[in-house]
């Protein structure tokens, strides 16, 4: 399994997410879908003698969904990511981590950005919130 195929199966566990499609790098026009996206990044943050090391996986979930003047609208797509981010939090602090396979080790899982708007349209927008998982990965547990 991937790192990605881990975190999007993590993702989806969030409960507020539970009638939305959630995709991988690809985020449909229409709206009430959404999207693990990979963010570019350093994946190395820390080597060992071993060959094992300590890594960073980055992404944004991502959603499409209605946008316009009303008030509500936007404080429920907000409320989505404030929502997120606090699960997020929960799950650190009862150390429920994404299975990220053999050799691979969960050791935090964190927002970097609270969500936002990233790209509005008319009728609806992008909003993000961006994402960083930390883990241990061992060579030699690999095969």
């Amino acid at each position: 399994m991937t790192i990605i195929e881990a975190v999007r199966l993590y993702v989806q566990q969030y409960p507020r997410l539970k009638d939305g499609k959630l995709g991988v790098d690809f985020l449909p026009a229409e709206a009430a879908n959404y999207s693990v996206d990979t963010v570019p990044t350093k994946t190395v943050i820390k080597q060992y003698m071993d060959g094992s090391s300590v890594r960073q996986f980055l992404f944004t979930l991502a959603s499409r969904t209605y946008y316009g003047s009303h008030i509500r609208q936007q404080l429920d797509n907000l409320g989505f990511f404030e929502g997120f981010a606090e699960w997020l939090e929960v799950q650190n602090r009862i150390r429920r981590f994404p299975d990220l396979g053999e050799g691979c080790k969960a050791q935090k899982i964190e927002v970097v950005t609270s969500g936002y708007a990233f790209a509005p349209d008319t009728e609806t927008a992008r909003y993000q919130i961006q994402c960083k998982l930390t883990y241990f990965y061992n060579k030699s547990g690999l095969q």
